[in-house]
């Protein structure tokens, strides 16, 4: 399930589910659809899914940090048929 994290040792380990579509302008741009507020653009899916991960880590660590539950949103939000679904474990 993408909403529970699981614990390799002290690291807590997260799954984060990302959809990647091509906008008007021809840029691919990536959204995680089950943690708000994290969206970027990008000129590969690469770049996509290097700067989805480093944001939410970041957000995780904030939540974290200050004790406070991850807002998981479960299910995900709903894929668009001009999205791709890709699935992004992560480690913090």
């Amino acid at each position: 399930m993408t909403s529970l994290p699981t614990t390799s040792g002290d690291q807590p380990a997260f799954g984060c589910v990302v959809y990647i579509r091509r906008n008007e302008a021809g840029r691919l741009c990536g959204r995680v659809a089950n943690l708000d507020g994290l969206e970027t653009e990008g000129a590969s899916e690469r770049d996509i899914l290097a700067a989805l991960v480093k944001a939410t880590r970041a957000k995780i660590s904030s939540y974290l940090d200050e004790d406070q539950p991850v807002p998981w949103i479960d299910p995900p939000k709903a894929k668009a048929d001009d999205e791709t679904k890709r699935f992004l474990p992560l480690h913090l």
